[in-house]
């Protein structure tokens, strides 16, 4: 409302001063309270009569100790943090609708009221409207904790996330009955029977799994994904599927012996990250599936995958007519590997080559191309060399891109770190010495 022109100017400072906020009703108050550390939300009770009890209907709890990295022997400082949950719990108004918890904490199966504790604090959260669970725990012990099986029947949540010394056991839950979950985030170890959860997940469109297996198992991915990064810890075979049309993003972290894995072509994938290598597989198993994810805009091959290609004298590479952003880090350098690589690719604007080096392998296989690379005169703006040495094949490739690349813009060298100081002033002058195509190329060397 418009205040008169004739109201008294005290008057006016006073209606200035109104706390507006404590003027809210309780669920907009609950609803900004969700956004802060339960902690920080208990304190609030120390404003004013209006605060005193407005978090006890706070709906997303947020508990975190960080106790277990202080080296805290007497364990004081948890048994602290153990009080403060138990009293949020005891506390709150209606535990049976808390939509959110969040823990992360220390857990030990040595220390009787840590395990209870953290045991308690699951078992009150999990509920009929419980739509986010959010579970980190640092454990010092192999048994770890295993989470009850009735989350895995919860129909409202809506995000999953467990990670750190966190089992999912046995291998058949009684009930699984996800039919909200859209968000799926493991980062743990034993989920042999990841299968049998992901078929119970009808909306669910990202998934983030990193664990390890006890027996070779088969999984296949739900059609609804549209974001995946998939990672087995372990040296243990499985048999993956991925046919879900409408993925943006994939990520895919797996050595083995043997594996399998069918992907159906993806159409509307932009960014892709592979780390794979099996030794008793053929490079055809990788290459259907670069083939499958050809229309990706970004593309890092990481360096169990080059290693993989590079058993291959020379891989035969899908056309990547999309391809703006490559990454590819390698095992040894390879002049001729990533000429055969850079010529599929017709519209690359940037691109990154890392040496992680594996075995001190000098290669001198390169030779001038007999066409320019088709991205060089039109299209890269972006170089970036990390762990430059400056052998042979290493200048020669740099050097064609400096002098073939029209548009360049930026250069970034990262020096082989190992390099003496001799070493690196004569490397650092031969860069510079080296022509360069476009007047706006800068080069920076680190």
């Amino acid at each position: 409302m418009v205040e008169p022109p004739w109201q008294p100017k005290q008057l006016r400072l006073e209606n200035n001063n109104t706390d507006r906020i404590s003027a809210l009703p309780n669920t907009v108050l609950c609803y900004i309270l969700s956004f802060v550390p339960t902690k920080t939300a208990v304190r609030t009770s120390a404003l004013s009569p209006r605060w005193r009890h407005v978090w006890k209907d706070v709906k997303t709890l947020h508990f975190s100790d960080d106790s277990h990295e202080l080296f805290d022997e007497t364990g004081e400082s948890f048994k602290r943090f153990s009080i403060f949950v138990n009293n949020v719990f005891n506390l709150h108004n209606n535990p049976r609708e808390i939509h959110a918890l969040r823990l992360s904490c220390g857990h030990s199966n040595n220390d009787p009221l840590n395990a209870s504790s953290v045991a308690a604090s699951v078992r009150a959260a999990i509920g009929p409207n419980l739509e986010e669970f959010d579970l980190t725990l640092f454990c010092n012990d192999a048994r770890g904790f295993v989470v009850p099986h009735n989350i895995l029947s919860c129909t409202k949540l809506v995000t999953l996330s467990l990670s750190g010394g966190v089992h999912l056991l046995p291998k058949q839950p009684l009930t699984v009955d996800l039919l909200s979950l859209k968000t799926l985030s493991l980062d743990i170890d034993d989920v042999d029977w990841i299968d049998g959860i992901l078929s119970k997940c009808p909306q669910i469109e990202t998934l983030s799994a990193c664990f390890t297996l006890r027996q070779p198992v088969r999984v296949c991915l739900p059609l609804t994904l549209k974001k995946l990064k998939f990672a087995i810890k372990n040296q243990v075979a499985a048999a993956v599927e991925i046919h879900a049309q409408g993925l943006t993003y994939i990520s895919i972290a797996h050595a083995a012996s043997r594996f399998s894995y069918r992907v159906s072509e993806m159409n509307n994938v932009r960014e892709v990250s592979l780390n794979m290598y099996a030794t008793h597989e053929p490079i055809d198993v990788l290459i259907k599936i670069l083939i499958a994810v050809r229309r990706t805009e970004i593309l890092a091959l990481h360096r169990f995958t080059t290693k993989w290609l590079l058993r291959a004298q020379v891989p035969v590479f899908p056309e990547f007519h999309h391809l703006i952003r490559l990454e590819v880090v390698l095992p040894w350098f390879n002049s001729s590997f990533l000429m055969s690589l850079l010529s599929k690719c017709h519209k690359l604007q940037e691109l990154k080559i890392e040496i992680d080096e594996e075995l001190p392998i000098v290669s001198q296989s390169w030779m001038k191309p007999r066409r320019d690379l088709p991205c060089l005169a039109s299209y890269l703006s972006y170089f970036h060399f990390v762990g430059y040495r400056g052998i042979h094949d290493e200048s020669k490739i740099v050097g064609y891109i400096l002098e073939r690349g029209l548009l360049l813009s930026t250069i970034i060298i990262d020096l082989e770190k190992s390099l003496d100081d001799d070493t690196k002033n004569d490397v650092l002058m031969k860069l510079l010495a080296m022509p360069r195509g476009s007047p706006l190329c800068e080069i920076n060397i680190c």
